[in-house]
């Protein structure tokens, strides 16, 4: 097992927890200004690149220029699916990707201080994975956010993979698709796993790349498992072409 250095992000996570709480309540103090969600990505992303840089994480995004400028420029909204390599991934991809998606998070976040109720105030949608209705009414309101055209990032995996292969994706989040007929943009994750795996707060600087595919359009699949195998594809195909 490769050795992990533990002092340097002992001191981050201490003081990044105080720089958190800080910027949490930065961004409550500008939300009657500005609106939660305004300040929320006046604020977030400069915080995750900061505490970024602390460790040592160099943020990479390979692909973005290929994909059509409405995607990019966040006037057409689309679902970014992909791999889930490290608790990092969504705070990261936050400070990487310029549309500006937000997350369907699990609902338990919603009761951590500080990190939950900045999640609140950023409008991400939570969703209940142990109550059928409740998860059902939360990819309702996923698929409302994104016909008024905000992007979505999700991972179809539903948890961290412990050794970075890809785990088969779940059928949730396709139902979404088809409910929507936006594209879904496959990306995938190269690095998280080095810098920040299951089980473990030492953090280790290094690379963090979001590799983005070409989208696919839902409308030239017969149905939902045929879209699933198609971008459970991409993905896949995406991670086997990491640079040596």
């Amino acid at each position: 097992m490769p050795h992990r250095p533990w002092l340097r992000p002992l001191l981050i996570w201490i003081l990044g927890g105080l720089a958190l709480a800080l910027a949490v309540s930065l961004c409550f103090l500008l939300t009657p200004f500005m609106g939660g969600r305004r300040a929320f990505w006046l604020v977030a992303p400069r915080y995750i690149r900061l505490t970024a840089w602390a460790f040592g994480i160099r943020r990479e995004l390979e692909g973005w220029e290929a994909l059509p400028e409405a995607i990019r420029d966040g006037s057409q909204a689309a679902l970014f699916i992909g791999n889930h390599a490290s608790l990092f991934d969504p705070p990261l991809m936050i400070s990487t990707l310029p549309c500006r998606p937000v997350f369907i998070a699990k609902r338990e976040l919603a009761r951590v201080p500080f990190l939950g109720w900045v999640i609140w105030l950023a409008d991400f949608i939570f969703i209940d994975r142990d109550q059928r209705g409740a998860a059902k009414h939360s990819l309702e309101k996923a698929a409302a956010r994104i016909r008024e055209g905000q992007s979505i990032v999700a991972f179809p995996e539903g948890t961290r993979s412990r050794d970075g292969k890809l785990l088969p994706f779940k059928k949730g989040v396709f139902n979404l698709v088809l409910a929507t007929e936006v594209p879904v943009v496959p990306f995938a994750i190269e690095g998280g796993l080095d810098i920040l795996p299951k089980h473990t707060w030492r953090v280790s600087g290094g690379p963090y790349r979001i590799r983005v595919g070409e989208p696919l359009d839902p409308s030239r699949y017969a149905d939902r498992d045929a879209l699933l195998k198609a971008a459970e594809g991409a993905v896949a195909s995406l991670m086997a072409s990491s640079r040596p």
